[in-house]
């Protein structure tokens, strides 16, 4: 069975620390970004499954982190 991989993008880095935390006890792999251009940095070095995105983020709006995935990975939830 193939491991899950998530990328989680907040600027609230408690918060997400915790979730990666929380979501390898159940066996999902997940990393985080706390910007948006971290987390195109690490979408195009990753192979991820999902995405959960803050939308209120620092520098680059989390909408535009969203417009440029919806583009550059369509497949990508």
């Amino acid at each position: 069975m193939e491991v899950l991989r998530v990328l989680l993008i907040d600027d609230e880095e408690e918060l997400v620390t915790a979730l990666v935390e929380r979501l390898a006890y159940r066996g999902v792999a997940a990393e985080y970004a706390l910007d948006g251009y971290s987390a195109l940095e690490k979408l195009r070095s990753g192979n991820y499954q999902a995405v959960v995105l803050d939308l209120k983020l620092p520098g680059m709006e989390g909408t535009e982190v969203l417009s440029r995935i919806s583009r550059d990975y369509p497949e990508l939830p």
